[in-house]
């Protein structure tokens, strides 16, 4: 049966409701989740679209993606197209005016008339006899006159009710279905149980054009090979036939594989390409598994689902549907606590079930701390794996759009060089071993399915094999045709609309042995392209080339805006003003020109014999891809491969053609790969916008000729110039699109800004860097988790994202804001790797945790890359820079402790670690929870918890009249004699780094001592919390604190010894400047009236908190009163056989279950 399964639900806004619903979906085999009223969307999920207010959602829950977004600025709508049907999903709710339930309508009505295959589906609050209601109201007649102009049918089936009630509601059908006619399955509208929301869970099956069509190509394929006759399971649930094949490279094993090849008589009877490919696959069939399914099942259950909460949610529905039932009121009570408390107890278990998961995704990141924790917290981020396209006719819309066809090339096979000229080295073992060992071993296959792990042991235990049949290749000049099929993989871009061409990442998978030999070519094309003695290639192209970098192509901008800032006045010659133009070309590899490469081959002057390969590796090239009928094949007349290694040479070389078109005096371009950005000068911003213009047009003129097309709406451009203020009024017109003036461009993941102002970049950096510590922090917990050196690794993500590009932007530093963001980021990342308090200041924090002050580390990358090309090693240079990054921060660390106004608590961070370069070198010694509350001095000890304003007194409760410090409590406390004894004997505290550093018994010794005493510490600290809270409650009311006044006033004391830390850091760096003014006092009166109102008003405030807390709302079921009034006020209101006293009594009781 061609069908779609859905299921529809109104969420009710519960976060524990819409994991029961995803749930439930996958129990189901659900295809589509269709959600109203829901809790909150995921992050970065292709597989969710939601509407604006985020209360309406489309979930595409099964194996087909979405396939297109039409959005709606009315909120409580969405639209998204499934397997060829456009769902839409509606939320009502009955807080909307009339006029507002009529836009919404108007909204539906406009989106579901350009679609000829619809489903509306929501909790519309409307009621109408049509779909099962006992009664019409205006809303209902609204909907069903709307759906009788769209001409849809209804679903809903009978009368069972939707919504159970609620309070005073009564059970009703308000979530209604309505599809078009075509679509409909009858008598597949259901209405299930659903244990935690006030609505049921509602399931469908409607047909799909797209799965018919598919399966009538099934059943076509079927007859042609002649199958034995079976009933065919359903058609979303059969294996569709793969290209290619696959292996579980998690078993395979080097020795097994290399007896598996000696079994073969690999080194004799390998000769061919063929031979090698035959024999390696018989290998890998010996030591591995063929992979049957090359995507994950989607409907397995939820990460945090049990067979312990698959019983409650039992329980729950029992409860409820005795609750149902039952019709006395004394007894209805007793089964509304029932369930009640079946609700409570299932919310509870779904918590605890995921703090379960969570706590073994901790515990993983012990092991590998890039594994499966690391990839969960981190898909917020970069964006969950959505299902393949399947459908053939919108991958073949999507293929031809990523791969167009361009006419056959009369490839230049006769060179016109000489001979001696045309010979290339030969194929070495050692090349070959060289290549092999910079393989990556987990990158996907190709279609041959040999993983590189296998091509890896191979070329190293038989070169010579592998040797003679390269060599072959390149005197012949044949690239094996086996080898030029490339298997498609579409990968989603994050945030970007499902269904468009530009919205999917082509990659093109080649196997593995085929990628050896473009490597073999690329050394050959390198060694003439790159000829130091007479250059090939343009000095203005970046990318792709040894050597080079993004740094280098960033820095060239910047060091061309300066030079433009240094004309400080305007005398109608200097160049002040500098347009930086940033252009983007249209699917640039996959269009590139194989007549543009072949011309550009032979103006280069490329051996014969290169020529004569290249050209084979072109020549009948395929592209496959599969798709819900089986895999496609499509000849391919243009591009380069995306994952090749031969391609992005290619590329650069046909490129160069554009970095030597012939541009207006002055005006530049430079390339990194495809990314295009025009540097044009001029006396004015009008002269630089002339210079563009004609600039552009140039290249735009090249760019058509050579087969590619420039993308003039994602042109950006801004203007570097000393002038004081921006032109914001300029712009420059590219194609016909006018192009404004940015203030920020973004190039080569740069924020560039027209002042050469770093803020904008830092700030933008700073913002996604927060993001990568709040995800991986997830996995530090203070008492467990993976180890300290392991964390290291987590925080130094976050730290690379900072440091990007850090030698063209180190410039910001002078910039106190820029510091301080940065700072900020990092003393996050610093406090959970050191598990310290959140008290701890940042330069305390970082040091325990083995991080680099990032603003040193950016310092260090520049000078790192200021002295290359000195000829001293990569790694010498960054051994002697870390060296004098560790002086520098040691002769601070020494200053701060040194400073008159230093806190006890960094002189005693000074104290116990005086030795930076030590401590940070160190070879061994994890920082514990224990550790870092004695190195830091933050933890439970009396001194730290008076200061917070937690004790009344830090003195010693042993030792009276001696502050219970770390000091004391380390080396000098009698109640820890016998720890010390044990453990410190001997240590003192500026001994303490020395000792712990000596050997690893040591270190492990101080923390286990640390461990103790901190524990100790923080029992009693828990016990004297509970004796203070016993004493509290046996207080009498008119004695007993306010918790919320005690709040005020902490909170007012830390903001005055805030305000008073704030004017001491202004009168700092005010230094000699004059004072303000003060005030005039009429202005100081209005300004003191103004205060004393809004005291008044949060004192109001405060109160009113302070009354709800005290229980108001259950005051009036304590007196026998009724929270509904008007139900008992009326002797003659009788409803369902129950007088007005009556109802009020089975409200609240109901009330009362919920």
């Amino acid at each position: 049966m061609s069908s779609l399964r859905v299921l529809q639900l109104n969420v009710d806004h519960c976060r524990e409701g819409q994991g029961l619903a995803l749930q439930s979906a996958r129990e189901h085999r659900a295809d589509v989740l269709i959600l109203s009223d829901m809790f909150t969307p995921p992050n970065n999920n292709g597989r969710w679209e939601f509407d604006a207010s985020r209360k309406v959602a489309i979930v595409a829950t099964g194996s087909y993606p979405i396939q297109r977004v039409w959005g709606s600025t009315v909120p409580g709508l969405v639209a998204a197209k499934v397997a060829g049907i456009d769902f839409i999903s509606v939320y009502a709710p009955p807080s909307l005016s009339p006029q507002e339930y009529e836009r919404l309508l108007e909204a539906v009505e406009l989106e579901a008339s350009s679609h000829s295959h619809v489903v509306i589906a929501g909790d519309f609050n409307a009621w109408h006899t049509e779909w099962g209601s006992r009664r019409n109201n205006l809303r209902g007649e609204e909907l069903l006159q709307m759906v009788e102009v769209l001409g849809l049918s209804i679903l809903n089936n009978g009368s069972a009710p939707t919504f159970i009630g609620r309070g005073a509601a009564r059970p009703s059908v308000i979530d209604v279905t309505f599809a078009t006619p075509s679509l409909v399955l009858h008598d597949t509208w259901e209405v299930l149980d659903f244990a935690r929301s006030d609505h049921q869970l509602i399931r469908f099956e409607t047909n799909s054009p797209a799965l018919a069509a598919r399966r009538v190509k099934l059943s076509q394929r079927n007859r042609s090979q002649q199958r034995s006759p079976r009933r065919d399971p359903p058609i979303n649930r059969q294996h569709t036939p793969c290209a290619g094949r696959r292996w579980k490279t998690k078993q395979f094993r080097e020795n097994s594989f290399l007896l598996a090849l000696k079994d073969v008589n690999f080194a004799e009877q390998a000769v061919t390409d063929a031979d090698i490919v035959e024999m390696m696959t018989r290998a890998c069939d010996e030591v591995m598994q063929r992979a049957n399914h090359l995507s994950s099942n989607p409907y397995r259950d939820l990460y945090s689902w049990s067979p312990e909460l698959e019983r409650l949610r039992g329980i729950c529905l029992a409860a409820r549907e005795r609750l149902r039932l039952i019709t006395d009121l004394q007894e209805r009570s007793f089964v509304a606590a029932d369930h009640r408390t079946a609700k409570r107890n299932l919310e509870k278990a779904i918590r605890a079930s995921k703090r379960q998961q969570i706590d073994a995704l901790i515990d993983t990141a012990e092991d590998n701390e890039f594994g499966g924790g690391y990839r969960v917290v981190m898909s917020t981020l970069r964006g969950s794996r959505v299902p393949q396209e399947k459908d053939p006719i919108e991958l073949g819309r999507i293929v031809s759009d990523l791969f167009p066809n361009h006419p056959p090339v009369p490839w230049p096979y006769v060179s016109d060089v000489t001979q001696g000229e045309a010979s290339v080295d030969d194929v070495t073992p050692r090349e070959l071993q060289d290549i092999a060992h910079q393989m990556a071993t987990r990158k996907a296959p190709g279609l041959d399915g040999i993983p590189n792990a296998a091509v890896k042991a191979a070329i190293g235990m038989y070169p010579d094999v592998f040797c003679r049949m390269y060599q072959d290749c390149l005197t012949r000049g044949t690239f094996p045709s086996e080898w030029k099929r490339q298997r498609l993989v579409l990968l989603s871009k994050t945030g970007k609309p499902p269904g468009e061409s530009s919205s999917y990442r082509p990659l093109s998978m080649l196997d593995a042995l085929g990628k050896v030999l473009e490597q073999l070519i690329l050394n050959r094309l390198n060694k003439h392209l790159e000829d130091p003695d007479s250059p090939r290639l343009s000095d203005a192209q970046y990318g792709f080339r040894r050597g080079r970098s993004t740094f280098s192509a960033i820095q060239r901008v910047v060091d061309a805006g300066r030079r433009a800032k240094s004309f400080r006045r305007t005398n109608h010659r200097d160049k002040r003003c500098l347009m930086v133009v940033a252009l983007d070309i249209c699917n640039a590899f996959n269009t590139a020109s194989w007549q543009s490469i072949a011309d550009a081959l032979r103006n280069k002057g490329v051996p014969s014999a290169l020529l004569n390969i290249i050209g084979s590796y072109f020549e009948e090239r395929k592209l496959i891809y599969n798709t819900s009928a089986g895999p496609v094949e499509r000849h391919i007349s243009a591009g380069v491969p995306q994952e090749s290694i031969l391609g992005p040479t290619l590329w650069n070389v046909m490129y160069d053609g554009v970095l030597g078109v012939e541009l207006p005096p002055g005006a530049e371009l430079i390339g990194y790969a495809d990314d295009l950005v025009l540097l044009a000068p001029g006396t004015t911003p009008a002269a630089a916008a002339v210079v563009a213009e004609e600039a552009v047009s140039a290249v735009d003129r090249w760019l058509r000729e050579h087969h590619l097309e420039l993308a003039h709406a994602k042109t950006e451009m801004t203007v570097i110039s000393s002038l004081q203020q921006p032109p914001e009024d300029i712009t420059i017109t590219v194609g016909g699109t006018e192009v404004p003036f940015s203030r920020t461009l973004k190039y080569l993941g740069v924020r560039l800004h027209y002042n050469l102002s770093w803020v904008p970049h830092v700030k933008a950096v700073i913002q996604k860097a927060t993001q990568i510590v709040q995800a991986v922090t997830q996995l530090m917990p203070n008492h467990r988790g993976p180890k300290t050196s392991r964390c290291r690794l987590l925080a130094a993500v976050a730290d690379s994202t900072m440091r990007y590009a850090a030698p063209v932007w180190h410039g910001a530093l002078t910039n106190r804001e820029c510091r301080s963001l940065l700072k900020r980021v990092q003393r996050k990342a610093a406090i959970r790797v050191a598990r310290t308090f959140r008290t701890v200041r940042y330069e305390t924090a970082v040091l325990p945790a083995g991080l680099v002050p990032i603003c040193r580390a950016v310092a260090e990358d520049t000078r790192v890359h200021s002295r290359r090309g000195t000829g001293v090693s990569s790694s010498e240079l960054r051994k002697e820079e870390r060296q004098r990054t560790i002086e520098e921060w040691q002769t601070t660390w020494d200053a701060d402790a040194a400073a008159d106004n230093a806190s006890r608590y960094v002189r005693w961070a000074h104290l116990v670690i005086p030795d930076v370069g030590a401590w940070q070198l160190r070879n061994h010694g994890e920082v514990t929870f224990h550790l870092s509350q004695v190195l830091s001095g933050h933890g439970f000890l009396r001194e730290y918890l008076n200061k917070m304003r937690f004790t009344s007194s830090p003195a010693c409760p042993r030792c009276p009249g001696v502050v219970e410090g770390v000091e004391h409590v380390m080396f000098e406390c009698p109640r820890f004699a016998e720890v010390r004894s044990e453990l410190l004997d001997g240590v003192l505290p500026e001994t303490l780094e020395a000792h712990m550093l000596q050997s690893p018994t040591n270190w492990s010794n101080v923390c286990e001592a640390a461990k103790r005493i901190t524990s100790k510490l923080q029992r009693c600290w828990d016990d004297e919390c509970a004796i203070l809270a016993a004493q509290a409650m046996l207080e009498e009311p008119a004695n007993r604190l306010d918790p919320e006044a005690v709040r005020c006033t902490r909170n007012d004391l830390r903001n005055v010894a805030r305000r008073t830390q704030t004017v001491r850091q202004r009168e700092e760096q005010c230094g000699e400047r004059p004072s303000m003014p003060s005030s005039s006092p009429r202005t100081s009166e209005r300004r003191a009236n103004i205060r004393a109102r809004m005291a008044r008003l949060r004192q109001r405030h405060r109160q009113h908190q302070q009354d709800e807390r005290r229980g108001v709302e259950g005051g009036d079921i304590e007196r026998g009163e009724s929270v509904y009034p008007e139900l008992a006020s009326s002797p003659n209101n009788r409803q369902g056989g129950l007088t007005s006293a009556e109802k009020a009594a089975a409200v609240e009781a109901d009330v009362a279950s919920r």
